[in-house]
């Protein structure tokens, strides 16, 4: 892979994530990125779906990057884990990426925080970059600033699977993003995607990083079952 990112990321970025619960990364990863992981998800992205929200997910990049050389590429580049380390202020480790598609016409996701799944202490934050053009059209992603200072919050679905929060009062949209922008926003941050009205599929990359010291609520013990990406060399 050639140069990943060419983004620099500044103070005023770095206060905003931890005082909004998010901030915008343009340009976050080149164009030729942007083609290259499309290019070895492309049977993916375009498998008939049942119109709902779908993923391809990477936790183990050593059994994954023989079949997603790029993706896994990107994912530890030290460049971008470097940007990592210094939103977070420590190692980084991978908790998961996130090859994620929105069918034609399909739905998005309903608000909800990802701590609402496997509750972790500690920051985190999540990646979310536009492989397509992206706007409301086609499933942009909503946020609520300030939402991450409220804490953890109760799963309102009753079935299994997604989770689900309650609709906060100052949702907001994010602005269109061009291939290869991002945005990026704490694990507690209040986020979900409506409905793509368009003919083609939605695609994005999502992933989620957590600093080294982060700790499991439930056991208290460090996140040892995920790969560091400080360090990483492919």
């Amino acid at each position: 892979m050639s140069r990943v990112t060419n983004f620099q990321l500044t103070e005023e970025m770095i206060n905003k994530f931890y005082r909004e619960g998010y901030f915008y990364a343009p340009g976050f990863i080149t164009a030729e990125t942007v083609e290259a992981i499309n290019h070895e998800n492309a049977v993916f992205a375009n498998m008939l779906g049942d119109g709902q929200w779908k993923s391809h997910a990477i936790i183990d990049i050593a059994k994954e990057k023989a079949a997603y050389p790029e993706t896994t590429g990107f994912l530890t580049n030290q460049d971008v884990v470097g940007v990592f380390e210094r939103i977070l202020g420590d190692e980084v480790k991978l908790w998961m990426g996130m090859y994620a598609v929105v069918d034609p016409q399909g739905k998005g996701l309903e608000w909800h925080q990802d701590n609402q799944y496997t509750h972790i202490l500690g920051h985190m934050l999540n990646g979310f970059i536009a492989l397509d053009s992206i706007t409301q059209q086609n499933a942009g992603l909503w946020l609520a600033p300030g939402s991450h200072l409220l804490g953890r919050q109760p799963n309102l679905n009753t079935e299994e699977g997604h989770k689900r929060a309650a609709e906060p009062a100052n949702g907001t949209p994010c602005d269109p993003m061009a291939p290869g922008d991002a945005v990026f926003f704490h694990r507690e941050t209040l986020h979900h995607s409506k409905m793509n009205h368009t003919d083609k599929p939605r695609r994005a990359y999502a992933f989620q990083v957590g600093a080294a010291n982060c700790r499991y609520a439930k056991t208290g013990k460090l996140l040892e079952d995920r790969v560091q990406l400080s360090g990483y060399q492919l």
